[in-house]
Order: structure tokens, then sequence, then C-alpha cells
């Protein structure tokens, strides 16, 4: 079968061809299940806020955090796993519009083309992602694709104070993304707002937003040290200043925020920008600049709990099943969520000539943190001052068709230990990690 290109490239890798795999995407699955036994490799996608400074821990070369065709806006995110559209307000200087596909992931076959990985998913849901999910996704966004998103953010300082009016994320600040940072750091999240606050308190930020030198909204917010190779979760409806340091992520299928802030250590923040990634459904256009609304709409309870740090942060926790003969598994993120297994994050490490069969009930992505091995047949290896433009084998996605086959972790040829991150959606457990059976 003749193959097909789109005439548009994602912005990174302007020379490389994306497959118009719209028909034919059976075809080039299978090529890209045959290349390394059902792993997929998948290319790095960054992004960049408007709003925010790179904190240039991504490992890009020091001048590909700035690209000149991004009109002044940095790179300060690693987007590793997600199959929908960001919202960012980035315009690709070159075009005109926002950046092709901006943040959404691609496979790299065995000639080096990209394709779209929802594609592929849509080609063979249960051969690509498995039954247990592609049913989850159907019943949840009404088809099948990767129920949630994995990646990085990396500020030089905090994010704007902001909310999610219906995405819950999950936080895994670790060394590997920060090296160097003294466990007696001052690094802090904003997160939620003191028990004394009441609505008038909090409209009177509001309504003084743009108005001003600052609103001030965030100094009705405790702020928490965020303890490197703890986990975190934050629901949805909290606010929340993540803090200046690289931070592994993942949240439900979906991008949309409200920033609550209208100046941060980055500038100044029009309600424009405020709102811009509110979806309708969400907040409505007709209530945009209505503070009296955004108030009342809050959560309250959820935002003034006194137990929201010690029932959020989690201490990392063996991982049994995925130990043994020189690997060492650690649930960084486990247990129930807002009632149920909504995801969980599991570092895993090998010693120099270990190896470990993975007990996978589903499939999974990851990305390496420290040294080289193998994951299954894609050999890896952790890279530094990448080039936008250039592919490096990081991070990867693995199927049913490896789950069904077994996959096997090795660092065979590395003289110091592999580690690596593994990313599991909702529900990928038949018992849920730290909880009893």
């Amino acid at each position: 079968m003749s193959r097909r290109y789109l005439s548009q490239a994602l912005h990174e890798y302007p020379s490389l061809r994306v497959e118009d795999a719209s028909e034919g995407a059976q075809h080039v699955l299978q090529e890209c299940l045959e290349q390394h036994d059902g792993i997929l490799t998948l290319p790095h996608r960054y992004a960049g806020r408007t709003f925010c400074k790179p904190g240039k821990r991504l490992r890009l070369r020091k001048s590909d955090y700035w690209p000149d065709y991004m009109g002044g806006t940095g790179l300060d995110e690693l987007w590793m796993l997600c199959t929908t559209p960001i919202v960012t307000g980035v315009i690709d200087q070159r075009t005109g519009e926002k950046p092709f596909r901006e943040g959404e992931s691609h496979v790299v076959t065995a000639s080096d083309t990209l394709v779209s990985l929802q594609e592929l998913i849509l080609a063979a849901p249960e051969l690509v992602i498995g039954p247990k999910v592609a049913d989850f996704s159907r019943r949840t966004f009404g088809y099948p694709t990767w129920p949630i998103v994995s990646k990085k953010f990396d500020n030089e300082n905090p994010i704007p104070h902001h909310l999610h009016w219906m995405k819950w994320e999950v936080y895994d600040i670790n060394e590997w993304d920060n090296p160097g940072i003294n466990p007696s750091h001052y690094y802090t999240t904003a997160m939620g707002l003191y028990p004394g606050v009441t609505r008038d308190d909090l409209l009177r930020c509001m309504r003084s937003f743009g108005k001003g030198d600052y609103n001030g909204v965030r100094y009705l917010s405790p702020h928490t040290l965020m303890r490197l190779g703890y986990g975190f979760t934050m629901p949805n409806g909290v606010l929340h200043a993540p803090t200046g340091l690289c931070t592994h992520e993942l949240h439900v299928l979906m991008d949309e925020h409200f920033l609550a802030e209208d100046r941060t250590l980055d500038g100044r923040i029009s309600a424009d920008v405020a709102f811009l990634a509110c979806r309708e459904q969400d907040y409505p256009a007709a209530y945009r600049g209505d503070w009296e609304h955004l108030v009342n709409k809050l959560d309250f309870a959820a935002n003034q709990d006194p137990n929201f740090v010690r029932d959020h942060m989690l201490p990392p926790i063996p991982a049994p099943s995925f130990s043994g003969d020189g690997a060492t598994g650690t649930w960084i993120v486990y247990g129930d969520f807002l009632g149920e297994q909504k995801c969980s994050i599991l570092r895993l490490t090998l010693e120099p000539g270990a190896s470990i069969k993975l007990p996978l009930e589903t499939p999974a992505m990851f990305f390496i943190n420290s040294g080289k091995g193998k994951v299954g047949k894609l050999q890896v290896k952790l890279h530094q001052s990448m080039q936008l433009g250039k592919l490096y084998p990081e991070i990867g996605f693995i199927t049913q068709a490896a789950v069904d086959a077994g996959v096997v972790v090795s660092n065979k040829t590395g003289d110091k230990p592999l580690v690596l991150t593994l990313d599991f959606p909702q529900f990928a457990h038949s018992v849920t990690p730290g909880l009893s059976a």
C-alpha cells in the first residue's frame, strides 16, 4: 500500500513527514508493532505557556528553549503522552496559526516518519490500548483513546494560581528531574484557601483583577513545601499554584483551566488569558468577568479542607510485584483518589546486570529517568542537551500486544542503575496499589 503524508509538520520536527493514517492505518500499525515487538517509540512533544518562563530542566540544548518561531514564548512543558488537543494560546510565527497537533502524541515508524498515536488506537483499539482501557474510554469519552495525559511542566517560577473545573491531576516531583535540589529547599505550592477566608475576601480579590498592582489572591492560600520523591494528588476545583520545580504530572484526558491571579513573577495576566482555556461546558463564556458567579461556583469546602495536605501527599511505598533480583519497584502515586482508582505512577530501578518481566495487566506509558537499557526490544538511553528536530529513544508506549507477549526490562549494558517511570491509566490494576486485596 502506498503511503500518504500530510502537508503540515509538527513544530519540533519540521523535516519529518507526518503520515496520513486516516485510511490504511492497520498497515502502518502493524509495521510499528513489529519494529520493537509491540513497544512504540514516542517523540518528545514540547509546548510553551505565554504566562510562564522555562526552568530549563527538560534537558534541551539551551538555545532550543526559546524557538524563534514561538513569538517570545519559551518551551516549559514536555507532553509525553496525550491524544487530545492542548490549549496554550501560542501562535507559530511560521504559519500564523497554533502549532499543528500541538502536544499530541505521535509514534516513530521504522522509516523515521511520524504517525498519530490516536489514529493507530482507532485502527485497532483492543490491540493498542487493550479491551479494558478501550471499554473504559468508550464509556467515558464516547470513543476509544488513552484516557490520561502524561507530561512534565518545568517553570522558573511558580505557575499562576489557578484551578481546573473538571480536570484532576497527580504529581511526581523527583530528584532526576530536579538535579542539585537540596532536600531542605523552599519550593512551595499554594493550595486552596485558609480556613478563615470568606467569599467576600475572595470576591474582593477577583473584582480587583487587572485594576491594580496585584489582585492578591495567593495571599489567601496556605503554601506547602513539596517533598522530592513523594507523590501528590490534586482534585479538580481546588486553587493551586504549582512550585517552580520540574514536575511529572498525570491528569485526565482534557486541557482546561482558569487563572485566578493577574500578576506573577513572569508578568501580567489579562482577563482574556485567564479564561482562555475554560471550556464552554465547564464555565460558559457569558459568565467570564462575572466575578460573583465565579466565587459562588467555587467549592469552599474542598478548598478549606484542614486535612488537605495530609490526605493528598503520598510517601513512596514498595511495589513487591515489580521487585526482585536487582530490580526495585516503588509506587509514587497509588491508592484511590476521588473515590476510585484514577491512575498510578511506578518508579522501577534496575541495577547493572538485572532484568525483570513486568507483571502488567494493561498497557502503560514509560520514560527513562537515568541510565540506559532495554524495554522489550527497544533500546532506551537518557540524553542531555537534546536538539529540536532530532529523535531520542526515551519515551515509549507498551501496547496490549506487548503485554500479551510479555515485556522484559533489562539493564545488561549499563554500568549504573537504569531508572524508569511507568504511568498507568484508570483501573489498570485488579488490586489497587497501596490498598489491601
